[in-house]
């Protein structure tokens, strides 16, 4: 029903005259609901530059809803912590970059305080544990490297085209091995836990290729594989006596170590 004319040397042309749109995209209310709470929940994870157009999806998913007799209630409340945000203009180049496959000139500083200028190739975001990463091809190292967005001091969008990986490849990469720094697995960390202490640790998923042993009512054995043991061990010794490493020895010393600092610090009065 498009208002379309034609004139004496057969050329096609709109009436200007007519009043015509093409039908906007129509959602069910299921449907609306979910964009709506993702809109919602990506503007309290980075909100900021994005608060403007975000508050107008969620204003036209808002008038959707009511011409379907559904007001717009916040039914589920998300709610991040310990939220490292990164700066608004360098989360929005990323994502320009991404978007048009561009390369990505980075200023960026380590968690050591290190400096670097890198050019690299976004392959995508992640959001881990209450924070934005970005898994990239650093052109620096020709490896991929992850970035913390928060570390990210600037970021622009260079003219060449990005470099791709296989899409099999980065999810081998980041299959293998427990947690955010992956890799190829080099160990097996067996885990005993106790259930009479930590109950809900037996329903939890640590790693998609994990093995979970039942010994007795009382103790799970969970083996997962590895590759850097820094979050491993961290968020073991956040089960406090509920967890213990049974294997490899060295991962034992490791976590002994660190329980060896941290008592440290209450030796002598603050």
């Amino acid at each position: 029903q498009a208002p379309v004319l034609q004139d004496d040397e057969n050329r096609y042309y709109y009436d200007k005259q007519a009043n015509f749109a093409l039908p906007g995209i129509r959602f069910t209310a299921e449907e609306a609901q979910g964009l709506l709470m993702a809109a919602d929940i990506l503007n309290k994870l980075q909100g900021d530059k994005l608060s403007a157009p975000i508050a107008r999806i969620i204003d036209s998913i808002s008038r959707l809803l009511a011409e379907q007799g559904i007001t717009n209630q916040k039914l589920v409340q998300f709610i991040p912590t310990l939220v490292r945000k990164p700066q608004p203009a360098v989360f929005l180049t990323v994502l320009t970059a991404l978007q048009k496959n561009k390369k990505l000139q980075l200023s960026y500083r380590s968690r050591q305080g290190q400096h670097s200028e890198r050019l690299v190739s976004a392959q995508h975001l992640s959001y881990y544990k209450n924070n934005w990463y970005l898994d990239a091809w650093c052109h620096r190292v020709d490896a991929l490297r992850l970035f913390a967005l928060e570390l990210i001091e600037h970021a622009a969008v260079d003219p060449e085209k990005a470099y791709v990986l296989d899409k099999q490849q980065l999810r081998e990469h980041y299959a293998n091995s427990y947690g955010l720094f992956a890799g190829d697995a080099k160990n097996h960390a067996t885990i005993r836990i106790d259930l009479t202490r930590a109950p809900w640790v037996e329903n939890q998923i640590w790693h998609s290729q994990q093995k979970t042993i039942r010994r007795n009512q009382q103790f799970v054995e969970i083996e997962i594989p590895y590759h850097h043991s820094a979050e491993l061990i961290s968020d073991v010794l956040q089960l406090g006596p509920a967890a213990e490493i049974i294997a490899p020895e060295q991962l034992r010393l490791e976590i002994k170590q660190a329980l060896q600092l941290n008592l440290q610090q209450y030796d002598s009065p603050p």
